[in-house]
């Protein structure tokens, strides 16, 4: 074995930090990227930016002006369906992890468990720990939980005791990787290695946690959309028990890994089959797409659907998982070469999006607190020094200035976060785990099947 002299060590951990490489790495084409994930995460991100902006809004004009927007125009429902901007990204992230872990086991007929954490800590930690420091210099509210969220538990705290409370999402991600490697091992395990059968078998059980959740707490099951969000006795327990649980919103995840799933062991003989059958591939593509247009689209802030009707509870028990399910099958059937020409996935797999995505960690992070901090300076602004008399234009403007004010700020920040923070821990990651044969989310040429 060859030793490395301290010398090259030391230039290889400098060189992790070297601006120009890591400005070029933002823009330089990967090879082994998945083209359409870039944009659709990147879209997941301005979706979410969007959906704060107008909750930021609610703060400091009343939550009730934010809701007659929706009212206003059904052109604008996709607004308040962000949450499923969330699911996006679990959908992806299910997607690429599991399919790392998939090649993992089929290569080597088990998961490395400590490499796999290691690296999914590395990964999320560094430029969060930053952030979360910096909070805690700042005496941001709850800034003495922030201990929380560096252990990725901060979910278990109730509502107002979170810091930052929209990275619940990290501790919700974390906690299904901390379970998934461990079930992919056993079903691995298994004669004929059933990972199909048993991931559609949480599929199935997801339905039955949410149904279970919302039927044995009966303020959420008999509250309207509004309540959920904004009632101050019910939304701190639909949001802790509902909104932020692993075990109510790890559906899209699992349609993600089913996705990979199905890619990388059943890719050819699923091209094979939905090539001989146009008309059922037509029809699939139909179902999924109208799935996912009419969730993208439902009236959740209309007042018509009173609290305890069916059909609000019955979406509220299945709105995720078959969004995601929707989402999942058009990936997939890019990924297959099915939609070759298509023109969405054209749009969102041209290389613009490349840089922005790899962004959005970062921006994610630091957005609320500058949608926050903008907000309040533009809504005073429109309202008294330049003040706008028509409020549906003094809306519009404060809504629109503010958003894409605070998206070039998160940008900025999101740059020298992946300068100084997020890319050197990285290019430290990946170096150190390149003679260990660490597996990558590369796209395949043929099934492992």
């Amino acid at each position: 074995m060859t030793a490395v002299a301290p010398a090259q060590t030391n230039a290889s951990i400098t060189g992790a930090w070297s601006p120009g490489k890591n400005l070029a790495a933002l823009f330089a084409r990967q090879q082994d990227a998945f083209d359409l994930i870039n944009g659709l995460r990147s879209m997941s991100f301005l979706w979410i930016l969007i959906f704060h902006t107008c909750y930021s809004y609610g703060m400091v004009a009343g939550k009730e002006s934010v809701f007659a927007l929706g009212e206003a125009s059904p052109l604008l429902w996709w607004i308040f369906n962000a949450d499923k901007a969330v699911d996006l990204f679990f959908i992806l992230s299910g997607f690429l992890i599991s399919l790392i872990l998939f090649k993992e086991v089929n290569r080597t007929g088990t998961i490395r468990l400590g490499r796999f954490y290691f690296r999914r800590y590395l990964r999320l930690t560094p430029v969060y720990a930053l952030i979360l420091f910096l909070y805690w210099l700042s005496g941001g509210r709850n800034h003495e939980y922030v201990w929380a969220n560096l252990f990725y538990i901060n979910n278990f705290l109730e509502l107002d005791q979170m810091a930052l409370q929209w990275t619940w999402t990290l501790a919700v991600e974390e906690q299904f990787y901390l379970l998934l490697p461990l079930l992919l091992i056993v079903i691995a395990r298994l004669p004929g290695r059933p990972f199909l059968r048993v991931l559609g078998g949480l599929l199935l059980f997801s339905f039955v946690a949410r149904l279970a959740a919302f039927y044995f707490l009966p303020d959420m099951w008999s509250s309207d959309y509004r309540a959920l969000l904004t009632d101050k006795e019910i939304c701190p327990t639909f949001y802790t028990n509902i909104y932020d649980n692993l075990i109510t919103r790890y559906g899209p995840f699992v349609c993600g890994t089913f996705a990979a799933c199905a890619y990388c062991f059943h890719r050819e003989q699923l091209t094979t089959w939905l090539l001989a059958h146009r008309r059922a591939f037509f029809a699939i593509n139909l179902l999924m797409a109208t799935l996912t247009l009419f969730f993208l689209f439902f009236p959740v802030t209309n007042e018509v659907l009173d609290g305890g009707s069916w059909g609000l509870r019955t979406y509220l028990v299945v709105n995720r998982t078959l969004f995601s399910a929707g989402i999942a099958w058009f990936m997939l059937t890019v990924f297959l070469q099915l939609h070759d020409g298509h023109w969405l996935a054209r749009i969102l797999s041209i290389r613009l999006w490349q840089p922005f995505s790899q962004l959005t960690y970062s921006m994610y992070l630091v957005h609320m607190i500058v949608i926050i901090g903008v907000m309040f300076q533009i809504n005073y602004l429109f309202t008294h020094q330049w003040a706008i008399a028509d409020a549906s234009w003094r809306i519009f403007a404060t809504l629109t200035v503010t958003a894409t004010l605070s998206l070039l700020i998160t940008m900025l920040i999101g740059v020298l976060c992946w300068l100084l923070v997020e890319k050197p821990f990285l290019n430290l990651r990946d170096r150190a785990a390149t003679s260990r044969g660490a597996t990558t989310s590369a796209p395949i040429q043929h099934s492992l099947g």
